[in-house]
């Protein structure tokens, strides 16, 4: 306010007008330091993201592609570098300021994680690329470098093997159950399954890409060498990191104890740490032995886990033996859920759940049934049509003239016959 407006006003009241006329002075400094630290921080994180070995062996093997000179390829370096800085210190800007994300669309919760890894895949835009994830998540995919094509290959893995293992059955793990609902509703018993096989997929696949060298912030797992064989071999090689890989699979689907004491979501993280645990029990010792004409005097032994359609049936044998819980909404009692119904903490090796699973008889028309007493059962009374298959294979082969190491074979037609659902 100007003095001449003061005019004819109490100097007090004109002073108050003046001071409320904008914010404190303290708390602009407080804004501005706020501004100021989160700028630094994204400075800092943007220097280990561009520094990192993955951005710089990446940028190494493209220009050891090209045929440019040495000066030119400086100069692309300095390029990339340039233009690397803006964006990450963009997307790392909104990351801390939006609340949606850096991507500019609603993030998807964490209990939605596992139903988008059933989902059909399509490549996002964001850092976890075949996966829309949180915010939490995007920040994860964004700082540890190979992580999204981890999740890409645990993707792959948990879709696949749980096809393999469901593939004559009524459940073939389609997320659907009838019309637009779908599994993710209520904690069936396929529900706690796929949890538990996503977590299972996503500690294998990290474990895996870590003794590969495919991600810069783990290395081979650092094996305690048992005191009852060191006469007979040693520790070597390059083991799986199964450790970081739970670590990182328990960060990714956030499976922190939930404050509210939510059922669903305790019951569903008891699930996904049964299927963590599950990868421990596939663990088994790869050795290569040393010694003069193949002696075996000396061996050289690693921790490697087994492939993953033995967790799968695993957990399959877990799925047939799931039990169902009384669920407790806590927001109808003020008494909270009794101890008989709360999983035990300690021990993971039960998967549970809370609702009686659908018949999913409406998606199986159209399915292929082993033998016509499966198709009795996957076809749920609508009967099955039988179609016979013509093949062709090699058949009755042997050696030209009675002489080794040349095969000639004839070729045979083979009839088989193949069931469908009507």
């Amino acid at each position: 306010m100007a003095d001449d407006e003061c005019i004819g006003v109490m100097k007090s009241e004109c002073g108050k007008r003046r001071v409320d006329s904008g914010p404190p002075l303290q708390q602009r400094t407080l804004l501005t330091g706020l501004l100021i630290f989160s700028a630094i921080c994204c400075l800092i994180e943007c220097n280990d993201v561009i520094t990192s070995k993955g951005f710089r062996n990446g940028m190494a093997a493209g220009m050891r592609s090209g045929s440019t000179s040495g000066n030119a390829q400086r100069a692309q370096l300095g390029e990339a570098t340039s233009t690397a800085w803006p964006r990450c210190i963009f997307e790392t800007w909104l990351l801390r300021v939006s609340p949606a994300g850096a991507e500019g669309s609603p993030s998807v919760p964490a209990k939605n994680t596992v139903m988008a890894v059933f989902s059909p895949m399509t490549k996002s835009p964001g850092p976890c690329r075949y996966l829309v994830g949180t915010r939490k998540q995007n920040h994860q995919c964004r700082r540890d470098i190979g992580l999204p094509e981890a999740i890409k290959e645990a993707r792959r893995l948990a879709v696949t093997h749980c096809e393999e293992q469901f593939r004559y059955d009524r459940w073939n793990c389609s997320i659907e159950t009838r019309g637009k609902r779908n599994i993710f509703k209520k904690v069936y018993r396929e529900t706690a399954f796929v949890h538990a096989l996503t977590a299972a997929a996503i500690t294998h696949a990290v474990a895996r890409a870590c003794a590969e060298g495919r991600m810069i912030k783990c290395q081979c797992a650092s094996e305690r060498k048992p005191e009852a064989t060191q006469l007979a071999w040693r520790w070597g090689g390059c083991s799986d990191n199964v450790k970081h890989g739970k670590r990182v699979a328990r960060n990714f689907l956030e499976l922190q104890q939930p404050l509210d004491e939510d059922p669903i979501s305790e019951m569903l993280r008891h699930d996904s740490e049964v299927g963590i645990q599950a990868i421990s029990s596939a663990m088994t010792d790869r050795c290569k032995c040393h010694g003069v004409s193949g002696s075996c005097s000396m061996k050289t032994c690693w921790r490697r886990l087994g492939d993953f359609n033995t967790t799968a049936a695993l957990l399959r044998t877990k799925y047939h033996m799931a039990i169902r819980k009384i669920p407790v909404n806590n927001k109808t009692t003020r008494r909270s859920a009794p101890r008989e119904y709360r999983p035990k903490e300690t021990i993971y090796d039960q998967l549970y759940y809370f609702e009686t699973s659908p018949t999913f008889c409406s998606v199986t028309r159209g399915r292929r049934c082993l033998h016509p007493d499966n198709c009795a059962t996957l076809c749920c009374g609508r009967g099955y049509t039988t179609k016979v298959i013509k093949t062709i294979e090699k058949c009755r082969c042997r050696f030209t003239n009675g002489r080794c190491c040349q095969v000639v074979c004839d070729y045979c037609e083979k009839y088989e016959d193949r069931y469908y659902c009507k």
